[in-house]
């Protein structure tokens, strides 16, 4: 008997016992559709974090220092700029909260200050008008580039470049809108985000906040191995400044994006992991029903031996069907978990998630390998059982 007979043998022997074969892949149909369901989930939320941390651009390099003890505002920008073997950009990154305002309309928002690779270093695209220039640098020209919200939020279907706003008294152009990093969040929430934020060029601090002191710089780097270099030059500029090295910071992106991302992971295996004991209980119902199976056939068993049978071809018969009804169980979880995923990810997340490819294939040859090695206990005890006492057994 070959084991395409053998196989077609299986599956009717399923069929005959549908309800059976139902509530034995039930256990199987609960594991699957709870792993499918957590993980996809989870891996959607670790793709929210990431996109949320990779809007700020990836070689980022974000540098602070105390400033009361030392002013490196100039000579640290005109240092990193020597840099440019490792860096493509540097910009200032500081700012404050300040009030703006345009005809009647007041709004409180985030004032940066920027250099022409402000755009750049951030990780923002231009929606219409133009960036700062090092010109609108050299000569403090007041102009600025605002973020969508404030831009919806003063100008409505307005063309904002030209127009003019006051920002702490002081008449500023607006030359620039951003693209929202946010286009998905309420407008309720954008005021939270750096939607809400204007940039001026970094040489009217002074007139703004009245100090001439600039102590945090993002730098871009060209590629990975970049940033590491950039980082220990910057390092051994800022080091002889000061007395402790808690007194300036430099670190990359790429650092906490990548223990983010694996932390993420390790916590996806683990809720997989938790999920996977509801398949391992389903796995010993299979082999429970197996063994019950097995006892029922007893005079099958014989008579198929008694006609050439071979014990390969009996194990060989209730292990396909073990692993069928597992396979088949995988495939109505899959199913199910998809679902819940859909549910679950729009609940939680606000945005809908499908399981992935190969967490769905993963998921289908862990079920059927599982329902083997469970089922191969009963299929040898079947196997071995003796022709004649199988006969005898009515």
């Amino acid at each position: 008997m070959n084991i395409i007979q053998t196989f077609k043998m299986s599956i009717k022997s399923i069929w005959h016992n549908k309800t059976r074969s139902l509530l034995t892949m039930l256990g199987i149909i609960i594991g699957v559709a709870s792993v499918i369901t957590l993980v996809s989930v989870m891996q959607g939320a670790q793709k929210q974090i990431m996109d949320s941390y990779n809007s700020m651009g990836t070689n980022r390099i974000d540098v602070y220092y105390s400033s009361w003890q030392n002013d490196l505002t100039d000579e640290l920008y005109a240092f990193c700029k020597t840099l440019d073997e490792y860096v493509d950009g540097i910009t200032p990154n500081a700012g404050a909260s300040v009030q703006a305002r345009y005809k009647t309309k007041n709004i409180e928002m985030r004032l940066r200050y920027g250099s022409a690779d402000y755009d750049l270093c951030n990780n923002w695209t231009l929606k219409n008008g133009r960036t700062i220039s090092y010109a609108d640098i050299k000569n403090r020209v007041r102009v600025c580039t605002i973020g969508s919200y404030i831009a919806d939020s003063f100008f409505g279907l307005e063309n904002p470049v030209g127009k003019q706003i006051k920002i702490n008294g002081y008449n500023f152009t607006v030359i620039g809108v951003y693209e929202s990093k946010y286009p998905d969040t309420s407008t309720d929430m954008q005021q939270y985000t750096d939607d809400n934020q204007i940039v001026v060029p970094y040489t009217l601090n002074r007139t703004i906040s009245g100090t001439t002191t600039i102590d945090q710089f993002v730098i871009k780097g060209k590629d990975g191995e970049s940033v590491t270099a950039a980082i220990e030059e910057i390092k051994a500029f800022l080091k002889p400044h000061f007395k402790n090295e808690w007194d300036y910071s430099v670190y990359s992106s790429n650092e906490w994006q990548d223990a983010i991302a694996e932390s993420n992971t390790m916590m996806t295996l683990l809720v997989a992991g938790i999920a996977s004991i509801s398949l391992l209980v389903g796995g010993i119902g299979i082999m429970n029903i197996m063994l019950v199976s097995v006892t029922e056939r007893t005079r099958e068993i014989g008579i198929r031996m008694a006609i050439g049978a071979k014990q390969s071809n009996i194990t060989w018969q209730f292990l396909i069907e073990a692993a069928a009804v597992s396979a088949f169980g995988g495939v109505i979880g899959i199913i199910i978990g998809g679902i819940g995923s859909v549910v679950l990810s729009a609940a939680i997340l606000k945005e809908v998630y499908l399981p992935s490819i190969p967490t769905a294939i993963i998921a289908f040859t862990f079920s059927a390998i599982l329902g083997m090695f469970f089922g191969y206990y009963p299929a040898r005890k079947a196997a071995k059982m003796p022709p004649v006492e199988a006969l005898r057994n009515n």
